[in-house]
């Protein structure tokens, strides 16, 4: 048995982390809201919790805060790594250059494909002059 006695029917334990029963929220969600400043009646709004959810969130928190920090730093690390993985990988796969806006690679895209297109009709449909 884990050392989690807090744990109540209104937290449970999922593959993802904890969460809040009957919801896909995992406390980690709830922590970066918290240590970004908001109150709890911007939590309880933002992720329509009731009052009874929220509470026992917070109980859950600060009971094992600090396995949850732990937990949640290998978390952002993993998914820190795995962007940068997939940026890079999208950089060696892209024909555009990195610096280029996604309005400036929207508009090169639609001026390659104009050129293709054009390049694509038959030589007689460019010739627009009045037959005889």
């Amino acid at each position: 048995m884990s050392g989690r006695s807090t744990t109540t029917s209104l937290i449970v334990e999922t593959s993802r982390g904890p969460c809040i029963a009957g919801t896909r929220i995992t406390l980690y969600a709830i922590m970066d809201y918290l240590k970004s400043g908001l109150s709890h009646d911007a939590v309880k709004q933002d992720f329509l919790l009731s009052d009874e959810q929220l509470h026992a969130a917070l109980q859950y928190l600060a009971a094992h805060r600090e396995e949850l920090e732990y937990q949640y730093a290998e978390i952002i690390q993993r998914s820190e790594e795995r962007r940068a993985h997939y940026e890079q990988l999208y950089r060696t796969r892209t024909k555009f250059p990195p610096h280029l806006s996604s309005a400036e690679k929207v508009a090169l895209m639609r001026q390659q494909l104009a050129q293709r297109q054009q390049d694509a009709r038959p030589e007689h449909a460019n010739d627009h002059s009045p037959r005889s």
